[in-house]
C-alpha cells in the first residue's frame, strides 16, 4: 500500500533544494540587473510581472537570496537539505548575525522543529534589542490603544514588554477558573505570553477566524474561546475598578509568573541570565524589579540543569513537580510538532506497571495526544532528556528533546 507520509516529507526536500538553487540564480539575476531587459524598474517589479508574486514575497524572496549569498553556512545547509525554507528564511531575519551565530541556528534547525528556530531568533534579536536600547528599552514603543467601532465592537490593543504580556496572561488564567480552583490555577500557571493561543492567530488570522467561526455558528469553539477570555478580561477589569485605592491590587500574591534565573543563592538575581518559561530573556534589570515584589520558589536541579529525582511516594503530581515540569518543558506539549499550550502531565513509564511519580518521568501533553498516548501510542525514555514517540505498530514517530538546556545554547552562540 502507498504510504504519501514519505513520498511528501521527501518531495518538500526537493522542493527546498530547488528553492536555494532558485535563490542562488535570483541573487546574481538582481545584482546584474538583468531585470532591466525586460523593462521592469527592480527584481521585485520583475517578479511581480513575471513570477505572478504578491509584493510582499517578491521582497521576501530578494532579502533571502541576498542574505544567503553573504551567509555561507547557512546557504549551504539550505543547498544541502539540511535545514527547511522555514528554517531559513527565519534564520536570515537576524540582522549582522556571526558566523559562530549562524552556525549554532543552523545546528538547531537540523534536530528541532521549526518553533525552537523561531524561539532561538527572537531570543537573539531580544538580546541584541537590549544591548542596543532599541527597542526593548525604548518606553515609547509601549503603548494601549482602543478603537470604537460602527456596530457596537470595538478593538482594544495592547503592546507591552514580554513579562507584562505573561502578567496579563496569568490575571487572565486566574480569572478563567472557577472561583474555588483561582489559586490553584494561579500556582499551576504555565507558559509565556499567549501560550493558550489557537496556532495563526495573529490580528488577520483572528479576524479570518471569527468571520469563518460567525458562518459555522454560535456554538464554533473559537468564537467560545475569544468570548471566554473577553469575559474574564472584563470581570478583571470589574475587580480593579471595585479596589481602586483601597491597596487590594498591590502585594507579592498579585499573580505567579515562573521567571527562571541563575543564582548564586536563594537570597536574590545577581544578575545572572533570566528569562520567562518559554525562553524569552529578561534584562537583568526588569528580572530585578519583579523580584522585588514576588515570592520565591526554589526549583533544584544538578549542575547539569537536570532537575533533581522526587521519587515515587505519590501518584498524584505535587504543586512543586507541576511547576519544574512546567519550566522545563517551556509550558508546551512535548508531543513531535506540537506547540499546544494547555496541558496534562503524563507519567511516561505508567504509574501501574512501576513508574515513579517523579519529574524525570513526567511530560506536558496537551489533550489530545495525552489521549493518544493512552490508546496505542506510546513514549519512552528520561523526559529531562529525549523522549522517543512510538506509534500503535512500534515504529518511531519522532524524538522530543527537553527545551530547557536550549537557551544555554543560544546564550552560548550569542
Amino acid at each position: 500500500m502507498f504510504d504519501p507520509g514519505p513520498w511528501l516529507a521527501d518531495r518538500r526536500g526537493l522542493m527546498d533544494t530547488n528553492e536555494a538553487a532558485w535563490l542562488d540564480v535570483l541573487a546574481d539575476f538582481d545584482r546584474d540587473e538583468a531585470w532591466a531587459a525586460d523593462g521592469q524598474l527592480s527584481g521585485a517589479a520583475w517578479l511581480m510581472w513575471a513570477c505572478g508574486l504578491s509584493r510582499s514575497s517578491a521582497y521576501e524572496k530578494l532579502r533571502m537570496a541576498h542574505e544567503l549569498r553573504r551567509r555561507p553556512v547557512v546557504h549551504d545547509a539550505f543547498a544541502a537539505g539540511e535545514i527547511s525554507y522555514s528554517a531559513t528564511r527565519a534564520i536570515t531575519s537576524l540582522d549582522d548575525a556571526s558566523a559562530e551565530v549562524d552556525a549554532a541556528l543552523v545546528e538547531l534547525a537540523r534536530s528541532a522543529p521549526i518553533s525552537d528556530v523561531e524561539a532561538a531568533v527572537r531570543y537573539y534579536q531580544a538580546l541584541d534589542s537590549q544591548e542596543s536600547g532599541d527597542p526593548y528599552r525604548r518606553p515609547e514603543r509601549r503603548e494601549v490603544r482602543i478603537w470604537k467601532g460602527h456596530h457596537g465592537l470595538g478593538q482594544l490593543r495592547a503592546t507591552l514588554t514580554n513579562d507584562e504580556l505573561a502578567a496579563v496572561e496569568a490575571l487572565l488564567r486566574a480569572f478563567l477558573a472557577p472561583p474555588d480552583q483561582s489559586a490553584a490555577a494561579d500556582s499551576e500557571g504555565a507558559g509565556g505570553p499567549f501560550d493558550d493561543e489557537p496556532a495563526g492567530s495573529g490580528p488577520a488570522e483572528s479576524q479570518n477566524q471569527s468571520a469563518a467561526a460567525d458562518s459555522e455558528g454560535a456554538d464554533d469553539w473559537r468564537v467560545k474561546y475569544g468570548q471566554t477570555r473577553a469575559d474574564a478580561f472584563m470581570d478583571a477589569v470589574a475587580v480593579a475598578m471595585g479596589h481602586i485605592g483601597d491597596g487590594h491590587a498591590s502585594g507579592a500574591d498579585r499573580y505567579l509568573v515562573h521567571l527562571v534565573a541563575e543564582v548564586a543563592d536563594s537570597a536574590g538575581l545577581p544578575g545572572g541570565p533570566a528569562e520567562l518559561v518559554d525562553g524569552s530573556p529578561l534584562d537583568k534589570e526588569v528580572a530585578a524589579r519583579i523580584a522585588c515584589d514576588a515570592t520565591f520558589i526554589t526549583h533544584l536541579v544538578r549542575a547539569d540543569g537536570e532537575p533533581l529525582y522526587l521519587g515515587r511516594k505519590v501518584r498524584d503530581w505535587t504543586t512543586a513537580q507541576r511547576r519544574a515540569i512546567t519550566v522545563r518543558d517551556r509550558g508546551r506539549c512535548r508531543f513531535p510538532g506540537c506547540q499546544r499550550g494547555i496541558t496534562d502531565i503524563h507519567h511516561v513509564v505508567p504509574w501501574e506497571d512501576g513508574g515513579s511519580t517523579d519529574v524525570s518521568n513526567g511530560a506536558l501533553l496537551c489533550g489530545r495526544h495525552h489521549t493518544l498516548v493512552h490508546a496505542g501510542y506510546r513514549a519512552s525514555g528520561d523526559a529531562n532528556g529525549e523522549l522517543v514517540f512510538h506509534r500503535p505498530d512500534g515504529t518511531v514517530l519522532g524524538v522530543s528533546t527537553a527545551p530547557v538546556s536550549r537557551p544555554a545554547l543560544f546564550r552560548a552562540a550569542a
